[in-house]
Parts: structure tokens; sequence; C-alpha cells
């Protein structure tokens, strides 16, 4: 499938002559249908695009849920139908979702991006988006509307499973890899990554979803901005998606100086804002927008280019804006020219047909599990261990307890493809902005009846059709915890009871579970909440939880087991770190399991029984209560719980201020020793410090150890942060062995905002932290910045470079 759009394709015309040719040759209605988008469904293809006579610039992808290649020609027919509109010959480029891969049909399913964050290993992430680029590309789906570059410090928030957690460099290193791995090395070969959301989503009022945002301008830039800025900077990020938030009173999708002024003049981008779903539509909700064509003005004038995921307000009233003298025609041909720009790149002016011929090999099962089981295993952080742990796979008796044990469906996090399955058979479809809105998707898609409430909750119950179809689906590829354990150690007698469900207040299986626990040599026990869409689950977009606790009575279940006295492992699998103080402090052992994918069974299983040492850390501080919120480690001096020692009074009068366990806190079996901690004394404010130190495994078992880097600004114009993390490296140690970690850090890395918002690197001593968490230092240095500069924000340093020997 070919799309000439120039006379001379044996020539290489440049990508601005291409679209300034493209945009001559347009009429307003042929350019304002390249800022729309719809979801075609298959079967009801020419129905759908009816309402497109000009063209469509944009096209969501819904899987035909019959095969990757009926998926794959789905997609073409969409296309040819689209370039067979006009004389121009510009197909719509196609988008889906990505964050713990590729969502369609097949589609590999890693760790939900928190536990991708737990990893602290970014090879990891670029590794996943390269096998998520092959199998988008083979499909012909050219932009992912991912990675969440979201900072989370709110663990009520619902969506904080898709964010890499608390920390901005933390979050700017994972997102720079992954954009690495998906755009590739030549766009044209690659698939677009959208960052999202563009700005302060992660922090809302009351920790509630699509809220005002209370984020200073400073911190807006310092802190949330930092992980975008990275991603453009050294991964040339090709899309930006906008927040649904506000910030300062100002609605995101209509604020120029968000938009416009912040993302393009300040940090430098190029490529194409897309809105958040029925973005315009919250602004007339808002009363920002008096009406939809108002609201579409105001967001193409602010910096908006493609309205998802169907028109609202990029309709046929943008041309009669124009026609009327109330909107200038250069901002459609701004937004005009960027979507042209991207599609050039991509190569789709000239080839935008599915590679099918990459089917086979990009979702090869074997080199697909693999990576998604090394992602899965290093995910996993063991957060206690009082000698439990590993456990003998001698053991004659283990009692699997918990409404994760034998569920496939707890393996999975919100935008998975078996999310989507959950989401259309518990009939909450309704529930999703957009999702309904189609009539070609109404038409084809006969809303089940909604499962009924969990007694004593307002989360639904599951219907038992789910968990059929994910068998039939994944069942032979994705074992259960249980099914695992047993796999394991096929000697064993292993019992599984669910004691309870994910919510409610229903007690009748606490009976068998204890009864269990009380026969059994071990206990495994797991707990904690369901990730996904709808109101069937417990956390996901839109769905906010005032207790971070576990839901429902699982913490009287956990009870109950401890009391039993049988040896137990609590597994903790939700979308934010556990927040119980019984369990943390009565249980022996405790794991973090996140929703880990497809192979989450297996990973589990090799750590619970020695086949792997576990090494992932806490990518955000797990607290105690929600009072305590927010909690994270890069606070402010003067805040939290670092206060103690200076004439600060503050505390909790029925409460700690002290965190249930750390960022970056996570243990292993064997033991590690620092030493030989080496630093530049000195660097300008244009050089580099280098930093290097000895981690020598003194255990009896090979294992990794990540090595975290924090630096603290003694003096400062500011208020700075206690401490920040400048860099970390996840390394391979054999036991008896040492390896030295380099890191070099650039001065600038450190520059900050000044009274008059200007990015200053500032002269004075700065004090390094090197140790196994935020407050596990092992090693403690300093060095001097010899001269203050002001400097360019946006070619910052973001994090160390760091290399092992």
């Amino acid at each position: 499938m070919k799309n000439q759009v120039l006379s001379t394709p044996d020539v290489a015309v440049p990508v601005a002559d291409q679209v300034e040719d493209l945009i001559s040759r347009m009429t307003l209605e042929q350019k304002v249908a390249q800022l729309q988008c719809t979801i075609p469904i298959t079967g009801h293809l020419d129905a759908g695009l009816a309402k497109f006579p000009h063209g469509l610039g944009a096209s969501g992808s819904i899987s035909t849920g019959v095969s990757i290649e009926a998926d794959a020609d789905h997609y073409d027919q969409v296309q040819d139908a689209v370039v067979a509109k006009t004389d121009l010959s510009v197909p719509p480029l196609l988008h889906g979702e990505a964050v713990s891969g590729w969502t369609g049909l097949g589609g590999t399913v890693f760790p939900s991006a928190i536990g991708l964050g737990a990893t602290w290993q970014p090879d990891t992430v670029e590794g996943m988006t390269d096998i998520v680029r092959e199998q988008m590309l083979s499909v012909g789906v050219r932009q992912a509307l991912s990675p969440i570059m979201d900072v989370a410090r709110d663990p009520r928030w619902g969506r904080v499973g898709e964010t890499y957690g608390e920390d901005p460099t933390l979050c700017a290193a994972m997102s720079v890899a992954f954009v690495k791995g998906l755009q590739g090395q030549n766009l044209a070969d690659g698939v677009a990554a959208t960052g999202k959301h563009f700005l302060g989503f992660g922090l809302g009022e009351g920790g509630l979803n699509m809220t005002s945002n209370p984020i200073s301008p400073r911190e807006l830039r310092e802190v949330y901005a930092k992980p975008f800025q990275a991603a453009i900077t050294e991964a040339n990020l090709a899309g930006i998606m906008n927040s649904y938030g506000t910030i300062d009173g100002e609605l995101i999708i209509a604020s120029k100086h968000i938009l416009d002024d912040l993302l393009r003049e300040e940090m430098g981008f190029e490529g194409l804002v897309v809105s958040d779903y029925m973005s315009i539509n919250l602004a007339v909700d808002l009363n920002v927008g008096a009406d939809p064509t108002d609201g579409g003005i105001k967001a193409l004038k602010a910096g908006l280019d493609v309205e998802l995921p169907t028109p609202y307000g990029f309709t046929d009233g943008l041309v009669e804006a124009v026609r009327r003298g109330e909107l200038e025609e250069r901002f459609i041909d701004r937004a005009v020219r960027r979507m042209l720009t991207l599609k050039a790149n991509l190569g789709l002016l000239e080839d935008n047909a599915a590679r099918k011929e990459m089917i086979a090999a990009a979702y090869e099962p074997e080199s697909t599990k693999a990576h998604s089981l090394k992602a899965a295993r290093e995910s996993i952080v063991l957060l206690k261990n009082e000698g439990l742990l590993p456990l003998n796979k001698a053991t004659k008796k283990i009692a699997v307890i918990g409404p994760h044990a034998n569920s496939l469906r707890l393996f999975f996090g919100c935008y998975t493809y078996p999310a989507s399955i959950d989401l259309a058979m518990s009939g909450t479809m309704s529930e999703m902005a957009g999702m309904l809105d189609l009539p070609e998707l109404t038409a084809s898609y006969e809303q089940p009846p909604l499962a009924p409430l969990f007694e004593g909750s307002d989360v639904r119950s599951e219907p038992a059709a789910v968990e059929q179809a994910l068998q039939g689906a994944l069942g032979h590829k994705t074992p259960t915890i249980v099914a695992s354990i047993q796999d394991k150690c096929p000697e064993a007698e292993v019992v599984y009871e669910k004691g309870c469900d994910i919510a409610g207040t229903n007690r009748t299986g606490f009976d068998a579970a204890v009864a269990a626990a009380q026969d059994a040599d071990v206990v495994i026990l797991t707990l904690g909440g369901k990730y996904g869409w709808g109101s069937s689950c417990t956390s996901g977009e839109g769905i906010d939880t005032a207790n971070v606790g576990l839901p429902g009575i699982q913490e009287e279940l956990a009870q109950r087991i401890f009391e039993t006295g049988t040896p137990a492992v609590m597994v903790h699998m939700d979308a934010k770190p556990l927040s119980s103080v019984y369990v943390a402090e009565h249980f022996p052992a405790i794991i973090e399991n996140w929703f880990p994918g497809e192979t989450g069974g297996q990973a589990l299983a090799d750590v619970l029984f020695g086949d792997y040492n576990p090494a992932g850390r806490l990518p955000m501080t797990a607290v105690r209560d929600a009072g305590q919120i927010p909690l994270y480690a890069a606070h402010r001096r003067s805040n939290s719980f670092s206060s103690a020692g200076t004439m600060i009074m503050n505390r909790y009068v029925d409460g700690s201020k002290v965190p249930l366990f750390h960022f970056g806190e996570g243990k292993s079996y064997t033991t590690f020793e620092y030493s030989n901690l080496n630093l530049t004394p000195t660097v300008t404010a244009d050089g580099a410090v280098q930093l290097s130190c000895d981690i020598t495994n003194t255990g009896q078992q090979d294992g990794e150890e990540v090595v975290q880097v924090y630096v603290r600004d003694e003096l400062s114009s500011m208020v700075r942060p206690v401490q920040e993390l400048a860099g970390f490296n996840r390394v391979l140690v054999k036991a008896g062995e040492t390896k030295t970690v380099h890191f070099s850090m650039r001065a600038d890395q450190f520059a900050f905002l000044d009274v008059d918002m200007r990015w200053v690197v500032e002269a004075g001593q700065m004090t390094v932290n090197v140790g196994a968490s935020s407050a596990d230092i092992r090693l403690t240095g300093s060095f001097d910045i010899e001269n203050s500069a002001v400097i360019d924000g946006k070619n910052r340093g973001f994090y160390a470079t760091t290399t092992v020997s």
C-alpha cells in the first residue's frame, strides 16, 4: 500500500517540503479533518467513516478479537478506506496503549508500570518497548498513548500503578528508556511515543482523579516536568497528551501557559499534542468553554493539535469560525503541520501498511516470554525476611490463601488486554470516557448487566465468565500462583483457600482458610487489590481510595492467619505499596508482587523457593496512614519526617511521621558491603562529578544490589530537598565477588529555579550519600561546585550515567 504525496518518489524530498505541499493543496475542511479522530469497528467500517467525507487524521485501534492477522487486516482496511476519501492519499495515524505492553490481541503483558519502576532497571524497560515496537509495527498501529511520565506522590490516586513512582529522577530514567525502545533508532521504523499526562496529573486535590493540581510553578518545573523534559531532550519524544487537571485555576486543555509557553518555548518540544479522551468535553463541563466549538477554539489556540477519541470541539464548527472571522486559519495550519510532520517522519505518507511479515517474530512466544519473566522477577520487592525465605522445595504441605492465589485476572493491571476483556464482560464499559459515544461500538457491543456489588462494598463482583475467558486466552502460558507453586514443588500437598474476596465483608471463607493454615507447614497469603477499569476494581482510572490499606476485610483475614502460628509469607499485589502496620510488624516475610503480568506466577514461585534472588526496590514510599500523605523521600527541608534535630515544631500527636517502608527499600537473600568511595572533590558549573565505590557480596548466594546515589545541597538560596536521587545501578555480584560501580553526574543535574525563575547552578558544598535505599546509607562524601551559573534548563543533566567494572 503506497501513498505518493509528491510526484518524485525516487528523490528524497525534505519532510518540511512534503508537509507544505500537502497543506497548500488542502481545503479548510480537509485540514480540520486531520485534527479529528474516531475508532472504527470491524464490521461497521463504512458507517463509522461516513461521517468523515474529508478524510481523517487519527484513529483508535480496537481488536477484532479474532486473531493478530485479522487485526492487521482490519487496520489496513481502515487506512485504505480513509485514503480513498480524498485525492491527498493521507492515511490516519492509528494509536493504541502500551504502558505495560501492547494492549492488542496477543500482545505480551509485562508488569504494570509501578512494578517496572520497582525494577530500577531502565534496560529492562527499553527491552520491553523494543518488543512492543515490533508488535505494534506488525499490525500497523504507529502511535502509543504511552508512557505515563507522571510523578505520583499520593497512593490514594487510582492511577498510581500506571506510573514509575514518586521520584522525578527514577521516572525520568524509565521514561527515556521507554521512548528509546519504542521509537527506535529511526522513527520510520518505530512507533511514536506519547508522554502523558502533561502536567502535574499525579498530585490531585484529595488524591482524586481529574481534580485541581495544587502545584507551584517552581515545583511544576523542577519535579513534575522533569521526566517529560528528559524524554524530549534525550529521546526526541514524538508526542504529548494533556492532563485533565487544573494548574492555578487554568484548565490545562485550554492553557497556553502550559501547552505552549512551557511545553514548547521553555522545554523545546516540537512534536504532536493530542488530547486525553474527551478533554474538550471537560472544558465545557467546567464552564471554561461556552459550547463545543468555543471549547475547541480555546484548546486549539492553547496548543492542542488533535482531539481524541471523537470530534466534539474539533468539528465543522472550526470551519465556520474561520469563515466568520472568529478564528485565524493559521492556528489550524499549525496543528495540521504538526500532524503531517509526524506522519511524514513515521513514513506514513509513503507506506502505511501493516508489516505482517513481522508478526511471527514479533509475537514469538519464547523470546517475548523470557523478557516478560525477566521483568516480573526484577519487579519483585522483598520488604521483610526474618529467615523464612527462601522456602524449602521439600516442604510437605503448603497452604496458599487469598483472592489472588488462583486468579488469572489479578495478575494484570489497567491498560492491558485482559483488563479490557474484564471491562467488556463486566458491563462497566459505559463508565469509561468516550467508550460508548460511538454508535458503531454500541451497535456491535451488547452491554451485559452490571454484576452485583460485594456485600458491604461499592466494588462490583467479577462475573465468572471473565476468569473463564482469560483461562481460554492465557491459561496455556499463564499459570496461577497455586499452579506455579505446585509446579515448583511437585511432591508437596498444595492446598488452596480463597479466604475472602478483594472487597466486601463476606467472612464465610475465613474458617476454611484458617483450617488450611493450621494444617500446613507454611502459608503463602496473597492479598491486595484489583486494578483496571470500572466499578469491579479497587483501583484504576477514576477509581481512587480514601483508605490506603488492604481492601475490605483482608487485614482481618491476615490477622486470623497469623494467629494460627503457622509461618506465613505475605504476598502483596496492588498498584501501590503495602500500607498495613499490622502486617509489617507481625509477618516474618513480606513480598511486593504488584501486578506482574503473564509470567507473574512463575516469577513469584522462583523468588519464594530461591531460584531467583529478589532485588526489586520500592519506587514509592509506603505510608502508615493516609494522614501522612504526601510522604516521599525528596521532600523539602522542614517538611515530613526529617525535621528532627531542628527548631521546627511539627509532629502527629496520634501517630508516627516515619514511613512504613522507605523509598528505594528492598532486601536480598544475600548481603552486600559498600567500600572505597572515590569522589571528585571539586567541579565547575559546566563540569561533571565522577564517583565510584566497591560492592562486595558477603553472603553465600549470587545476587543483585541496587546502588543508589543521593545528593544534598548544603547551602542554597531556595529551600531545597533533604536529598535528591542522582543516579542508580542494579548490579549483579556473585557470592564473594567485588565489583566497582561508577557514576558520572553533571553539575547542572543539581540546577534549580532561583527566586527569578531562572535555572541556576549554585556554588557550594554538596553532600553525597551512597546506599541501599534512601534511608540505608552506607557511604558518605562531598564535593564543591566552584562557581555559579545560569543555564538552559532543557539541556541540563537529569540522572547520572553509570558503568560497572
